[in-house]
């Protein structure tokens, strides 16, 4: 593989000439911002690093090549502001006219998910055959996010949307109530944070964790499952129905999905010889995020609806991203390779941390949250005329 100018794209010289790897490193002036000599750290202060916001990774037939954007230190994250603007959520109802049909509403469960890692890859065989093959991969994961922290976030998600909708005038059956609903107990919830994995924007692979209130774990199909698990939520179903019976209330079941990092990708291309990934932190509300409701009947009857999201997205600055390995294909191998009639293959992969300010991710969570929970009682509140 040579790594000269020959035959290369003007955007693959661009590229080489501004290619750099986005190491993080200490803050020079981090000591301003943290306490005093001898005072322990905050609870939500971070390492203080500087590192990038965006990344990128190329390959084509004669050039490999990674750049960064952006510089920011999680010292001086830290310093900003704990509180942010409610996110600008919309919802998309279906069947909403059964929000309507009961005078309460009851909130089983809140189901709260973070993206923890995501990857994106390109791969071009070279204009129609296999012996000139390119791939790129960039795999970032996020670091600073802990179970205690993703509970609390929980815990506020759900105390923030009974409030909401208080506020609005609405009646919402108490915890002690519905925990002492003989239907509600039937229903199978799942003991620990739930994982999943699965492409679900752009090109993107995505992970995450799913969380609930402490009192009331993610339900059972309603925790973004995917394959089998899924089903358990038609399996919920009648159960809630008939507790929305017992309960004279609507039950509303929210999933929300936390996303930190927007990836794309060219894709796999048969019939050209490059490829390239782009990732760049951006915290936002991910469109997988779902709420269903379910009006139960006088018959016992199960009559449900659901609301979507295209998402809701902020650039108020949260984290970095550091790279923490090289995994590429050595350049020299792959050369004496294609001296010897080997073909020309070569691999690049490259990994980030993608570091939190515990701080300020946990400001734009609850903005996540809060602008969700007033989009759906916004919504609750068109349905039934108000």
């Amino acid at each position: 593989m040579r790594q000269g100018p020959t035959g290369m794209t003007a955007a693959a010289v661009a590229l080489l000439a501004l290619a750099g790897s986005a190491f993080a490193q200490a803050d020079p002036f981090g000591a301003l911002y943290g306490p005093p000599p001898g005072t322990p750290p905050a609870k939500d202060a971070s390492s203080g690093r500087t590192g990038a916001t965006s990344v990128s990774g190329a390959v084509g037939r004669s050039y490999v090549g990674s750049e960064s954007g952006g510089r920011v230190s999680l010292a001086q994250l830290d310093m900003m502001p704990d509180m942010a603007a409610p996110l600008p959520v919309a919802l998309q109802g279906h069947a909403t006219r059964y929000l309507a049909n009961r005078p309460k509403i009851a909130i089983p469960g809140y189901t709260l998910a973070f993206v923890h890692g995501a990857s994106a890859s390109a791969f071009a065989a070279g204009a129609g055959t296999q012996t000139v093959q390119r791939r790129t991969e960039i795999a970032t994961r996020l670091v600073g996010l802990t179970d205690d922290m993703a509970r609390d976030l929980a815990d506020a998600a759900y105390a923030d949307l009974v409030s909401q909708l208080e506020a609005a005038g609405f009646e919402v059956v108490d915890l002690a109530t519905l925990l002492a609903s003989e239907q509600v107990a039937r229903l199978a919830r799942h003991t620990e944070p739930l994982g999943g994995k699965g492409i679900i924007d752009s090109r993107a692979t995505k992970a995450w964790i799913a969380y609930g209130p402490r009192a009331l774990p993610p339900i059972k199909g309603h925790a973004f499952e995917t394959g089998m698990g899924a089903i358990a939520a038609s399996g919920a179903l009648m159960t809630i129905g008939r507790a929305s019976r017992d309960l004279d209330a609507i039950f509303i079941t929210p999933r929300l999905l936390i996303d930190y990092i927007d990836m794309d990708s060219t894709g796999q291309r048969t019939y050209r010889g490059s490829g390239s990934v782009d990732a760049e932190l951006r915290f936002g509300v991910n469109p997988t995020s779902h709420v269903d409701f379910v009006w139960g009947n006088n018959s016992g009857g199960a009559m449900p609806g659901w609301f979507s999201t295209k998402g809701a997205y902020t650039p108020q600055p949260f984290g970095i991203l550091a790279q923490t390995a090289d995994r590429s294909d050595s350049i020299a191998t792959h050369n004496a390779l294609v001296s010897i009639g080997f073909g020309s293959i070569y691999r690049q992969s490259l990994v980030y941390d993608a570091e939190i300010s515990p701080k300020r991710y946990a400001a734009l969570s609850r903005a996540a949250f809060q602008g969700f929970n007033a989009a759906l009682v916004s919504e609750i509140r068109k349905a039934r005329g108000q």
